[in-house]
């Protein structure tokens, strides 16, 4: 009868084809560590501040990126990125030894409208309507904190929340939509979206999408670390396979 031992050195033979064969039981790949005080403190406060959206950066990259009209598209960018990033406000936090970042904020971002600008510019009217009464609420009782961090759900105080998870400061807001407006036919988003319009089976593809049966563009380009299962149930089994599952 064959031992715990004896299965643990086969196991081994199989799978160490390089290098030396390890003694001893197998352990364990990750090597579990405590982090520093210092990185505990710091990790801690950025889980437990709340996100935040910057407009610096984008506007000095439209800024920027106007300027340059008729130059060479590679060059233009580069000095748009370049404008964007020498304008960013430093800010070091106590304890910091690696400063800087997206934004000003701790737990900071930025909308980047040169690739996608429909969403702000779909929802102008709405965060008009939120800068007004945002007043109404305070931070604590719209602000949902888990592990992960703090999204903004709703608005409140000075800051407007952005699509129930980044919070915007209210005197920001204008800016944000002229220069979304900038980018309107001309981010990435559009003009993709042009091109795909000329696609043999275009049509087919977009009655697929506004009827949900797989998930929307983002969900495969923009997954941010997520994978749900079912979106490749399309695409294994096909429309008629899902009828017949269903049946």
């Amino acid at each position: 009868m064959e031992t715990r031992q004896d299965i643990l050195a086969c196991a081994t033979d199989i799978y160490n084809y390089y290098g030396t064969k390890p003694d001893g039981e197998i352990q364990s790949r990750e090597i579990k560590k405590s982090p520093t005080p210092r990185v505990e403190k710091s990790r801690q406060l950025y889980f437990e501040t709340k996100s935040s959206a910057s407009v610096e950066f984008p506007y000095w990259y439209t800024r920027r990126w106007e300027e340059l009209e008729g130059e060479i598209p590679i060059i233009r960018r580069a000095e748009a990125l370049k404008s964007g990033f020498s304008h960013l406000t430093p800010a070091i936090f106590p304890g910091e030894l690696l400063a800087m970042r997206k934004a000003v904020y701790l737990r900071g971002s930025y909308p980047l409208p040169w690739l996608s600008e429909a969403f702000f510019l779909a929802k102008e009217d709405e965060l008009y309507q939120e800068a007004q009464k945002s007043g109404k609420n305070s931070a604590d009782e719209v602000t949902t904190m888990g592990q992960g961090g703090g999204n903004v759900t709703k608005s409140a105080g000075n800051v407007i929340s952005i699509a129930g998870k980044f919070g915007l400061r209210k005197e920001e807001m204008p800016i944000l939509l002229k220069t979304a407006k900038k980018w309107f036919n001309k981010s990435v988003d559009d003009i993709g979206h042009k091109y795909e319009q000329l696609v043999p089976g275009y049509q087919t593809k977009e009655e697929i999408m506004r009827a949900v049966i797989c998930m929307f563009d983002s969900g495969y380009t923009l997954p941010q670390g997520r994978e749900v299962m079912n979106y490749y149930y399309p695409l294994q089994f096909g429309i008629e396979g899902i009828k017949k599952i269903c049946r």
